[in-house]
């Protein structure tokens, strides 16, 4: 029967940014194993200049089907850890760690789009 490692979780930080455990330790390019990456919120300069890797594509119906945009998600996971090489996670062969990487960089536009929705209103009841 095959092991089966630990899977890589996340945890949020006092300041915002979210800290992602490996399953294992991933050597640096300093040759430090390094049992996590650090990945920070994006700056608001940096969302005007990279923009929203999520978008609505309407079809003819008028249907909204989300989009992530890949090219910008991945611009996003390179800009956004702080504390480990990109590259060098980038080469783990865990599909886990990869697609919780994605969740967080997202999580942090998505937590944006729901700040910014209108509250919804007080129900109106008669007196």
């Amino acid at each position: 029967m095959m092991e089966q490692s630990r899977a890589p979780r996340s945890e949020d930080q006092p300041d915002g940014c979210v800290r992602v455990f490996f399953s294992a330790p991933i050597v640096g390019i300093g040759g430090e194993a390094r049992p996590y990456v650090t990945i920070r919120p994006p700056s608001v300069r940096e969302i005007w200049e990279v923009g929203d890797p999520r978008s609505l594509i309407f079809g003819e119906a008028g249907l909204a089907t989300p989009y992530t945009d890949r090219e910008k998600l991945q611009q996003w996971i390179g800009r956004l850890m702080v504390d480990h090489d990109a590259d060098v996670i980038g080469r783990e062969r865990d599909p886990a760690l990869g697609m919780l990487i994605e969740e967080v960089v997202l999580g942090f536009f998505t937590s944006a789009r729901k700040r910014l929705m209108p509250a919804s209103a007080p129900s109106s009841q008669a007196a």
